[in-house]
């Protein structure tokens, strides 16, 4: 981690924690034939000096018949002293067949060849691959509401202990009963005690006071989200994922 009084790094936060997703590789639960895509949107703080930048992320999954394309957003921005100057988004692509252990990783849609990397290791980087959420052990359900604001039930939770500053103090989940065929999870636990997909979750975090920091840290949070890409045309995905299967 970098030097707390410098700046807070909220993807090491994460990992400290665990409120990061897992990402499920089976597909049994699809029709061969059907295409999808789901969008795993994520929101965190980053504390830098006195300032606190809300940073975003997103990482999409493409289901299409033993395949699983992920689709990975690389940022890249031009800034001066004060303001951001131009902001481009680059996506980059990883191609994996059912549940083997290396897929490829691609440039762009138009790339002719693919690069062969580890699952695990291109996932755990830039998917939030192979980790764990909800931890029981800790966690104390203090509500639970039904048929609330569009969803079918929202349960809030309480952490008993807290080891250190990455737990959070309290944490919010949003159930539905739709997307349940969709393997990407935001907790494979969760989804399987309910029998309902958890769609949100939120992790707050109460005001404190941060070993190595200057100032009092105000109240902040971590959201995760699922959604499912009912807009996009997905037949360029269809495309590159039939091409490659080709080959």
């Amino acid at each position: 981690m970098r030097n707390p009084s410098k700046t807070l790094n909220p993807k090491m936060l994460l990992s400290f924690f665990g409120f990061i997703v897992f990402l499920s590789i089976s597909l049994s639960c699809m029709s061969k034939d059907k295409i999808s895509k789901t969008y795993l949107r994520c929101s965190f703080p980053l504390f830098k000096s006195d300032t606190i930048y809300p940073i975003l992320d997103s990482v999409a999954v493409i289901h299409y018949k033993n395949y699983a394309l992920y689709e990975f957003e690389d940022i890249h921005t031009i800034q001066n002293d004060s303001s951001i100057i131009d902001k481009k988004v680059i996506n980059r692509y990883f191609l994996l067949k059912g549940k083997e252990k290396h897929g490829y990783y691609y440039d762009s849609l138009n790339a002719k060849n693919g690069k062969r990397v580890s699952t695990d290791s291109i996932l755990s980087k830039k998917a939030y691959y192979n980790q764990t959420f909800f931890i029981p052990s800790i966690m104390q359900l203090i509500s639970s509401k039904k048929n609330q604001n569009g969803y079918k039930l929202i349960e809030k939770y309480k952490c008993k202990s807290k080891v250190d500053h990455t737990y959070p103090d309290t944490m919010i989940v949003y159930y539905s009963n739709k997307m349940k065929g969709i393997n990407f999870t935001l907790s494979k636990d969760l989804d399987s005690i309910k029998k309902m997909k958890a769609v949100k979750l939120r992790a707050l975090f109460n005001s404190q006071f941060i070993k190595g920091y200057p100032k009092k840290i105000p109240q902040y949070e971590y959201k995760f989200e699922l959604k499912e890409d009912s807009i996009s045309n997905l037949k360029k995905y269809q495309d590159f994922i039939e091409k490659q299967m080709s080959l």
